[in-house]
């Protein structure tokens, strides 16, 4: 067995400029020992400059990094105690699996009888023990992410650092694999920090999300959280799919609110204590969230559109309607029994519960 590592990390206010560019900005975090934490955003947003000062190949510009009780912001990443795995692979094709495991304890001199019992209990953990005398070359790439996961992990670091190590895969591959990194990460109590694009990705993975933009932090919680309670427009529509409509505040009757729409009120639940009357808002309603009326059904909150095109998935169809304005609204229908006919005017419902409302 390897032995359980438990290292939280502490960034505050950690800070990249490129000349004039500020690519990570006042950055503060705290990761606990032992969790799975997701840097997630688009493209260009910080997540992998601020994924390379955590491992020390960039120096900050500003702010500080902390192992547990250990400073390292400026300390040279060999000093660190921290692994790394990249997108590539970076095996040696040269060598066997078990020979690419123990390159990390060869450079640290481990000796030969204790590398081959940490060899073992990492090949083990990654299910590779009996491919253990096989070349990369005859891996597939599901078979080579195990081997640079247990090469990471068989030197024992604090944290275990994984810059989009799935990107590579194929669909299905990469959905197998995330159970196993999710398993392979708890089984080793390490605290890991996982950078990724890809919001499913993040949401079936993580204990926690930081999402980032344009260099700061927009939202910080449980993957659970950030979907279901978006703060911002842009959190709530980068993670899923998502429609908005245009609103503005108004007093409904035992103290609550509605939100008056140009497609009607819309009556809400839980609301902000920030509201006030007369403000514009945006609400945010998943298509999952909304259904199709038929004879007899209710909803808290019904609005009028007509079919303008749906798509077939099997388990799901998914169909946009045109409301009155010109707006378009997605609808997911789960299990489908058929497809809505064409130009025929349609309710679409939904609960107050499902509303989130969040700054226009």
């Amino acid at each position: 067995m390897l032995v359980p590592i438990m290292v939280p990390v502490s960034l505050q206010g950690v800070t990249k400029r490129f000349g004039h560019t500020t690519a990570v900005d006042d950055i503060t975090l705290q990761i606990q020992a032992g969790e799975l934490f997701f840097l997630l955003g688009p493209s260009g947003c910080g997540k992998t400059t601020l994924l390379r000062m955590i491992a020390g190949l960039i120096e900050p510009s500003g702010g500080g990094i902390r192992f547990g009780d250990r400073e390292v912001t400026r300390m040279p990443t060999r000093l660190r105690n921290a692994a790394m795995v990249f997108q590539g692979y970076a095996l040696w094709p040269h060598m066997t699996v078990a020979e690419n495991v123990a390159f990390g304890l060869d450079i640290r001199k481990v000796p030969s009888d204790e590398k081959k019992r940490r060899v073992d209990a990492a090949l083990a953990m990654v299910q590779m023990g009996a491919l253990a005398n096989r070349r990369p070359a005859a891996l597939s790439g599901g078979q080579q992410q195990r081997v640079a996961l247990a090469r990471a992990l068989v030197v024992k670091p604090d944290v275990l650092l994984l810059d989009e190590p799935l990107s590579n895969l194929d669909a299905k591959l990469r959905q197998d694999m995330r159970t196993e990194i999710r398993r392979i990460c708890h089984e080793a109590n390490i605290t890991a920090i996982y950078v990724t694009h890809d919001q499913e990705e993040a949401l079936s993975m993580a204990d926690r999300i930081a999402l980032m933009k344009d260099g700061r932090l927009s939202q910080v919680g449980r993957p659970r959280e950030l979907y279901e309670k978006p703060t911002s427009r842009f959190v709530a529509g980068f993670l899923g799919q998502t429609n908005f409509v245009e609103g503005k505040v108004e007093p409904d009757r035992n103290g609550a609110w509605r939100i008056v729409t140009a497609h009607g009120s819309m009556f809400v639940d839980a609301v902000r204590d920030d509201l006030f009357s007369g403000q514009n808002v945006t609400c945010s309603i998943r298509p999952e969230s909304m259904k199709i009326l038929k004879a007899g059904d209710e909803a808290r909150n019904v609005v009028f559109g007509k079919p303008v095109r749906s798509v077939y998935l099997g388990p799901v169809a998914q169909h946009v309607f045109e409301l009155a304005g010109g707006q378009h609204v997605q609808v997911n229908e789960m299990s489908p029994q058929g497809l809505p006919s064409d130009n025929e005017e349609m309710r679409i419902g939904f609960e107050a519960k499902d509303i989130v409302v969040i700054d226009s």
